[in-house]
C-alpha cells in the first residue's frame, strides 16, 4: 500500500484526468508509479512526457535496449516495482521471456551482443558510481559502435530510472497495489 494518498482515477480532474486518460490509452491502465505523482499535476505531466520521450518514443536506441537499461538499473537499485514492469516491457519489445530473465539475472552471460554487454557494464557503473565514469569508458562504448547520441540516451535512461526507483521505493509503491 502506498505511503501517500493518490488521486483515484474516478476522482481525477483537469490535468490529472487528462494525463490519466493518455496513460490509459497507451498502457491500458494508469500505473501506480504515475498515480504517485497525482498530487502535483504539473510534475505528473512532466514525468509522463519525460518517460514517454526517453523510454517509449522512437529514438537512436531501440526500445529493447532502453528496457535492458531500465531493468538493470532497477535491479541494481533493488526496485522490485520497476524491475517487474520493465522486465515485462523487455518481452513487449521483442525479447523472449527466457532471454529477458537471462538479461536480468546476469547480463554478462545473457544471449545479447558484446556491444550490448559493454553498454550494460557502463550502465551498471553509472548506476552505482557515476562519479567514477572515465573518458576510457566512453571511448570503449564508441569502439563498440555506440554513437554519441546513443551514449547520451543510455545515460539519460540510467538517470531517469535512478530517479524513479528512489521515489517509488520511498513512497511504498508495489506491483501488487496496481
Amino acid at each position: 500500500m502506498p505511503r501517500i494518498q493518490v488521486v483515484a482515477e474516478e476522482n481525477a480532474e483537469g490535468k490529472v484526468k487528462a494525463v490519466y486518460e493518455e496513460l490509459r490509452s497507451v498502457f491500458g491502465k494508469v500505473p501506480g508509479v504515475m498515480k504517485a505523482l497525482s498530487l502535483w499535476p504539473e510534475v505528473l505531466e512532466l514525468y509522463a512526457n519525460r518517460i514517454g520521450m526517453i523510454v517509449f518514443s522512437k529514438t537512436l536506441l531501440t526500445r529493447a535496449v532502453k528496457e535492458m537499461i531500465a531493468s538493470l538499473v532497477s535491479k541494481v537499485n533493488e526496485c522490485d516495482y520497476c524491475l517487474t514492469y520493465h522486465q515485462s516491457f523487455l518481452v513487449d519489445a521483442g525479447i523472449s521471456s527466457i532471454e529477458a530473465e537471462a538479461i536480468v539475472t546476469d547480463y554478462q552471460t545473457a544471449p545479447i551482443t558484446d556491444s550490448e554487454k559493454k553498454l550494460l557494464a557502463y550502465v551498471e557503473k553509472v548506476t552505482r558510481h557515476a562519479y567514477k565514469t572515465t573518458d576510457a569508458d566512453i571511448a570503449g562504448l564508441r569502439e563498440c559502435g555506440w554513437s554519441e547520441g546513443q551514449i547520451l540516451e543510455a545515460t539519460l535512461v540510467v538517470g531517469l530510472f535512478c530517479d524513479i526507483n528512489r521515489w517509488v521505493d520511498a513512497l511504498g509503491f508495489r506491483v501488487e497495489d496496481d
